[in-house]
């Protein structure tokens, strides 16, 4: 089969919306809807947008922000799918606003609906089979809400479409990640505003052209699943701040967005503030608190900048260069937190913080192992599902999407008391809190996409109609300054020779070209040594059940013989074992289980590729915990090594005493405090300047030779190249 047009399209992603790698027309009942995403590039780099404004930072921010999660009124409705996936245009717009009706009205009655927590879910286990419905809030604001209303969603599932006191502000397709609509036009201040959100979660199975489209083998939780906010912007604004690490530095593009009058004299100030996290910030959202105690900048530099006129959008380089800089590891999670100012004539106009670590993940050219700042290593860790765990009703998960930062803590000690490293988020994009706390706690981070279980149709459909590459940009978009996040997940256990090769690829670049500093895979069956369609990814990565579902006895040959096979089809690659495990319904079976463990890892462990001749990266267990399903036939699965009332199995109890014997003595308490530093190469550190409104102000107003100076650093400023990810 040639190369379908969507993924020779993939090379225009700079320059067109994902909408053009659409390239088919859809098939006959096939979704029109399109993506909301689009790339463009603005000053030799690249800015996302979506609904036509660029897509911001979604970490806390000094700015006003009103929190509109908690209860909100539900409507569980019988959408039309024929309209939820129609092509917004006048005719759909016109029918979906006759369909909401007087709902949208701020005098509508809405005391008989459902009171429902956002976020929350409006489907959960086990027996809810809502698959829509309308939700309905009302809120004030303060009538000096300043230029810019942006309202942001973490996530909904699966198709939003929202109003905002009768005014239709934008559509988003795809679960798990987040999204921003221009509020601005439709937001009284001072008065009641009306919200109003219209959200359809097709059953999975009943569709061919939703991501995911079959069964699968977790719970589909629909709704308003994440947090929900207004923010107030600043006219001129501080929209993202994107870094590129390196071992000694980091690349920095910042973002800057002019939506009132032309403004002139303007500078960007740029600092890296060392950090200090230990149990009294760990769980803090706010990077600013993470910063030491009366800390100066590490590195700072103040650039010039041309007059920005009305409309404009800005993407301005601020390179820097730590010497003796603390990197970021599982067993020293060193951060440190970047903080630019904008001002103008008057003084600061707008800030933002971002923390990152400093990191590089590579392939060793020599050997087939990974490299994680020029040292082997090798992880091993746990799957978890975006799921509460506890506290548990009847011996079964608590269920629900996990929405609490409480909730990301407990799941991440667990999994350190048990010794991991490292966890898969499951087959989607993970909730942002528990990558936040990975970072600081020191925990490696494979995420991706719910490419799952897809054929050569369904990777077809999907490519054509561009969700899955606005999945995968919306997930790099959010958590680029991760330092967690090590790993991109492509798709999981798919079908498909030249189908699934070419959509790998397609995907692989648009990641390089977003990020490139992640390595890319795929969870391809274990079962099939011959499947070459990772060949143009960073690593060979494969679930493993031999002897549990295929492969004969379970057996140390039997485990051996199989890795044997894989590393000869990728004897360059390292390879990740993502799921290894075994169900454990009855106390009968756990022994079983246990014994699951012991042989499979046993083998995994002698061929880690942190030994001389190892080529494995990674063993993980399929799962922490166990979790809901909605598989015909079976409620929970029962693979975890935590039972529902937080117990450890048998198999909890080996896989511990495992993990801990190959941490060694190098685990670091999870309290334990981590302090950054370093010296900056470049423009002098100027202690308190990131606390200082006067200082601000001075290199606007009163220092014309340092701003003079700042600029002619960043003309001699050798030019740093982004990393480029492992050679295939």
């Amino acid at each position: 089969m040639g190369l379908p047009r969507w993924a020779a399209a993939t090379v225009l992603v700079g320059l067109l919306p994902l909408a053009a790698l659409a390239c088919s027309g859809p098939a006959p009942g096939q979704a029109r809807l399109r993506p909301t995403l689009e790339l463009r590039q603005v000053d030799g780099g690249q800015v996302a947008y979506e609904e036509g404004q660029p897509v911001p930072t979604f970490d806390p921010q000094p700015r006003t922000r009103l929190d509109l999660s908690g209860t909100w009124r539900f409507q569980e409705a019988a959408l039309d799918d024929a309209l939820t996936f129609a092509d917004r245009d006048s005719g759909a717009l016109s029918a979906l606003t006759a369909e909401a009706g007087t709902r949208l009205l701020g005098t509508y009655d809405d005391s008989s609906w459902a009171p429902l927590d956002v976020p929350g879910t409006f489907s959960p286990p086990p027996n809810s089979r809502v698959t829509g419905g309308w939700y309905r809030m009302q809120f004030r604001v303060p009538g000096l809400w300043e230029n810019l209303a942006r309202l942001e969603f973490q996530s909904v599932g699966y198709v939003a479409d929202v109003w905002l006191n009768g005014r239709y502000l934008g559509y988003h397709e795809g679960a798990w990640t987040p999204f921003t609509l221009d509020a601005t036009p439709a937001l009284l201040g001072g008065a009641l505003n009306t919200l109003v959100v219209r959200v359809d979660d097709p059953a999975w199975g009943t569709r061919l052209d939703i991501v995911p489209w079959g069964l699968a083998d977790w719970w589909n939780y629909g709704g308003i699943t994440g947090r929900v906010a207004m923010e107030s912007v600043p006219a001129l604004s501080v929209v993202r701040a994107d870094v590129t690490p390196h071992l000694d530095g980091a690349d920095v593009g910042v973002v800057l967005q002019n939506r009132g009058e032309a403004q002139d004299q303007l500078s960007l100030l740029t600092e890296v503030l060392p950090t200090s996290v230990d149990s009294t910030n760990v769980t803090d959202p706010d990077p600013r608190h993470l910063v030491a105690a009366a800390a100066g900048p590490i590195a700072s530099q103040v650039l010039s900048l041309d007059p920005m006129p009305g409309g404009d959008v800005r993407r301005v380089s601020a390179p820097f260069v730590i010497r003796r800089a603390d990197l970021w590891s599982p067993e020293r999670p060193a951060l440190y937190v970047l903080h630019a100012t904008l001002i103008g004539q008057h003084g600061i106009i707008d800030q933002l913080y971002e923390a990152f670590g400093l990191r590089q993940l590579r392939v060793d050219t020599g050997a087939p192992r990974l490299l994680l700042n020029g040292v082997p290593v090798a992880f091993h860790g746990v799957a978890l599902h975006d799921e509460r765990a506890g506290p548990t009703g009847g011996g079964r998960p608590a269920g629900g999407p996990a929405t609490d930062v409480a909730d990301a803590f407990d799941t991440l000690n667990r999994a350190r008391a048990i010794g991991a490293d490292f966890v898969r988020t499951g087959h989607n994009p993970a909730d942002p809190q528990l990558l936040t706390l990975a970072d600081r706690l020191g925990f490696a981070v494979w995420e991706e996409i719910p490419l799952y279980h897809y054929t050569p149709e369904t990777f077809q459909i999907a490519m054509d109609r561009g969700i899955a590459q606005q999945m995968l940009a919306e997930m790099d978009l959010r958590d680029m300054d991760h330092a967690s996040v090590l790993f991109h997940g492509l798709a999981n256990e798919s079908t498909g020779g030249a189908e699934r090769a070419s959509a790998l690829v397609a995907l692989r670049d648009l990641d390089r070209h977003l990020d490139g500093t992640r390595l890319t895979g795929q969870a391809a069956y274990g079962s099939d040594p011959e499947d070459d369609t990772s060949a143009d990814l960073d690593v060979a990565g494969y679930t493993l059940y031999y002897g549990v579902f295929y492969g004969g006895p379970l057996d140390a040959t039997t485990i051996a013989s199989a890795l044997e096979r894989l590393h000869a089809r990728y004897p360059k690659k390292p390879l990740m074992v993502l799921e290894f495990g075994r169900w454990a319904d009855s106390p009968g079976e756990e022994p079983e289980q246990a014994r699951v463990f012991e042989v499979t890892y046993g083998q995994l462990t002698q061929r880690f590729d942190s030994l001389p001749s190892g080529y494995i990266g990674s063993a993980v267990w399929w799962t922490l915990d166990d979790y809901w399903t909605q598989r015909p036939g079976i409620q929970v699965e029962h693979f975890g090594l935590y039972r529902p009332d937080g117990s450890l199995r048998p198999v909890g109890a080996v896989a511990t005493q495992a993990y801990q014997a190959d941490a060694g003595p190098s685990q670091r308490p999870p309290t334990a405090r981590v302090v950054s530093g370093g010296v900056g190469v470049g423009a002098a550190p100027r202690p308190g300047t990131s606390r200082q409104l006067a200082g601000l102000v001075a290199y606007a107003l009163g220092l014309p030779v340092l701003l003079l100076g700042g600029v002619v650093a960043l003309l001699a400023w050798r030019p740093r190249r982004r990393l480029a990810p492992a050679a295939s």
